[in-house]
């Protein structure tokens, strides 16, 4: 192995040991942030269900733009343990891709989603500082709107086991 591999390799390596770490440093098991480690890596939102744990992360993406027009779009992925649906409002028709599913789907989702969490983490990306960092989120009770709310759904019907429908692309027709 050339040096220049193995100081990737040490990189890569010591990434992952800090991933770890930052489910210790909030007494969760390492699992529970495994949707946060998908998002981060992968992008998009992700759940986990395993024996007594529920956890679900959503990203929400924010451009922010300098004097210049260059800027960094910040992702908050926030962590959701043990999540519950406390409402619903809305419906918005949207196509939608599932890892599950050959080609998006046409789904129904809410546009604003009111959920109750055992815990909440948001973990903020930087990529113009090359930063992650982590914060417990105040309060049980979280609201999701637009974007985020349709993660939530679509996550939430996951991790009840419930089939992700809707009608398919080729039930368009050309006009």
């Amino acid at each position: 192995m050339e040096g220049g591999d193995d100081a990737e390799t040490r990189r890569v390596l010591a990434f992952l040991g800090a991933e770890w770490r930052l489910a210790d440093r909030f007494s969760l098991p390492a699992e529970a942030f495994l949707p946060v480690f998908f998002s981060m890596r992968f992008g998009g939102a992700w759940s986990y269900a395993a024996e007594g744990l529920r956890a679900v992360s959503v990203v929400k993406k924010t451009t922010v733009y300098e004097d210049d027009g260059k800027g960094a779009t910040i992702e908050e992925i926030y962590l959701l343990v043990d999540p519950e649906v406390l409402s619903e409002e809305g419906a918005v028709a949207r196509l939608e891709k599932c890892g599950e599913e050959p080609e998006r789907l046409l789904v129904v989702r809410p546009s604003r989603v009111q959920v109750r969490v055992r815990r909440g983490v948001r973990v903020l990306v930087d990529p113009a500082r090359r930063e992650v960092s982590a914060g417990e989120v105040a309060g049980d009770v979280l609201t999701f709107e637009g974007p985020e709310a349709f993660a939530v759904a679509h996550e939430m019907e996951h991790l009840e086991a419930r089939e992700v429908s809707g009608r398919r692309l080729w039930e368009f027709r050309f006009v």
